[in-house]
């Protein structure tokens, strides 16, 4: 057997998920730093949930807001899609991946071409990207969602993503697969739906 193989199974050589799961964060502050990101609320409120998911300042400034929980479903998919692509891996290896994954898509979600998406076609006009606070939480959050679905089994997670879509849909006027949807190819209609929650 292909030594490289017959390592699969063991967690990467950082010594084990929390500590690659710490450079993977020393990464995602530099990067962000560098697309030049605030630290912290340009406001300056020390506050740590905001529960505005719309047309806020607030927004995506604090470690917690709404779409905390979008981050918490990214771990759920990111469970099954690195089942599938590393499907020889061990799930502590599984979820650094997951977690680099994610820190990836953080610094893609604050580039310049994503925040102007986001606020021509949905209605987070006051959207400006998040603060490091803010995405250092959602890659937690993404952790978290992924020990869920690592508990849970792929059937049960299933039910739990969909039951957190419902949840954010009815609360919040977004989802996950919402966000995905007006990213990729917004719909007007959603849109004038979802201002009716703003």
């Amino acid at each position: 057997m292909h030594p490289a193989l017959a390592d699969s199974r063991k967690p990467l050589a950082l010594g084990g998920p929390i500590t690659a799961t710490f450079f993977i964060i020393l990464f995602l502050i530099l990067g962000l730093a560098i697309e030049g990101r605030n630290f912290w609320c340009r406001q300056g409120d020390l506050a740590i949930w905001v529960s505005a998911a719309w047309n806020s300042s607030h927004t995506s400034q604090h470690f917690l807001d709404p779409y905390t929980f979008t981050h918490i479903l990214h771990g759920v998919a990111l469970f099954w899609i690195t089942a599938l692509i590393f499907r020889h891996s061990g799930p502590k290896t599984r979820f650094v991946w997951a977690m680099i994954l994610e820190a990836v898509w953080e610094l893609f979600e604050n580039s310049d071409f994503i925040i102007e998406r986001y606020r021509a076609n949905t209605i987070s006009l006051d959207y400006f990207g998040d603060s490091i606070a803010n995405s250092i939480f959602d890659l937690i959050a993404c952790g978290i969602g992924f020990i869920i679905a690592a508990r849970l089994g792929w059937l049960r997670s299933i039910i739990f993503f969909v039951l957190l879509e419902l949840v954010l849909i009815y609360f919040v006027h977004d989802s996950l697969v919402l966000n995905i949807v007006m990213l990729l190819y917004p719909f007007e209609i959603i849109k004038n739906w979802q201002m009716q929650g703003a």
